[in-house]
């Protein structure tokens, strides 16, 4: 499965910290969770979604913004 570069990374990430703020503290969550679903429908290969959900919920770190 191709990966993404540093570059693009970072547009995905720009991408997806724009999108969280239009959907508003209220439906950050659900925004979340149907991006993180739409994901994993994309990858359809369910040990590998499972192992993603793992990797994501290990050692997660403080936050380092206020909130």
């Amino acid at each position: 499965m191709p990966r993404l570069d540093e570059l693009q990374r970072d547009e995905a990430y720009r991408a997806c910290c724009l999108a969280i703020s239009a959907a508003g503290a209220q439906r950050e969550s659900l925004y979340l969770a149907r991006l993180a679903l739409l994901l994993m429908e994309e990858v359809g290969d369910l040990p590998r979604c499972l192992a993603a959900i793992e990797a994501a919920a290990r050692d997660l770190p403080t936050p380092s913004l206020p909130g």
